[in-house]
């Protein structure tokens, strides 16, 4: 696996919490950053919802989240699906999440639409940003791809911006806008981890990478390297990702 440019290397240990499920859909942030916060914006949640439980718990702050691929019509969709299939164990189950679901979200919390520019059904980063006058905001942003239509956004409001953790897709392809968005970004990197659901290839940077960004953390020593003692696979069944850098 190719090694990655200095620039996506921590420059010191931070103290750092791990938010959601154990694997796939946990991420690693720092501790004020999310202690300090005002508000939450959650950009893609699927079927785990389990980071922004996490967080909510440690700052009891309102949250919106986004997500054109949850609907009503989803949930019924699959758990039909399952139903036509036999698979009534799954289909309860499905069931069940769907309730803990609107128990979590309602209207005032979740809205059914992507994030994004290019894509129907979508609202720009400069539209969601707008509908909260607050500062000290912090992003969860997961959404296939799409991140990099909106990294210009981020950048524009990033003074209002305490804590950042992105998914980056296809990075082989998009490496170099990566890197601009790391230096034109004025939060700290303070964790990165590689999305191990694609085996690395001798060559090329890891498919997927999570970076997470905080404003203003103290150093709580020299950094240790990777992976950190609280990051996990995504991919259970199969060994995390060691980074190195240049």
């Amino acid at each position: 696996m190719k090694t990655l440019p200095k620039i996506f290397k921590p420059k010191f240990d931070f103290d750092v919490i791990r938010l959601g499920t154990d694997f796939d859909g946990g991420y690693l942030v720092e501790k004020s950053s999310v202690i300090n916060s005002k508000f939450l914006f959650s950009f893609g949640i699927s079927t785990n919802w389990d980071f922004e439980k996490d967080f909510i718990k440690i700052n009891n702050n309102k949250f919106l989240a986004y997500d054109g691929s949850v609907s009503d019509q989803f949930w019924n969709y699959q758990i039909i699906n399952k139903i036509k299939r036999l698979s009534f164990n799954k289909a309860l189950k499905l069931f069940i999440q769907k309730k803990e679901f609107y128990k979590f979200f309602n209207d005032k919390n979740f809205i059914s639409k992507y994030i994004g520019k290019s894509i129907d059904n979508s609202a720009t980063f400069t539209e969601v940003i707008h509908k909260n006058s607050l500062n000290d905001l912090f992003f969860k942003i997961d959404i296939e791809g799409y991140e990099y239509e909106i990294l210009d956004e981020i950048l524009f409001f990033q003074n209002r911006i305490i804590g950042l953790c992105i998914e980056f897709h296809s990075c082989n392809f998009n490496i170099n806008k990566i890197i601009s968005f790391i230096q034109s970004f004025s939060l700290e990197l303070i964790h990165i981890h590689a999305n191990n659901y694609k085996d690395p290839i001798v060559g090329q940077y890891p498919d997927i990478i999570e970076l997470t960004f905080a404003k203003n953390p103290k150093p709580i020593g020299e950094f240790k390297g990777l992976p950190h003692k609280l990051d996990m696979p995504n991919k259970s069944k199969s060994k995390d990702i060691t980074l190195s850098f240049d």
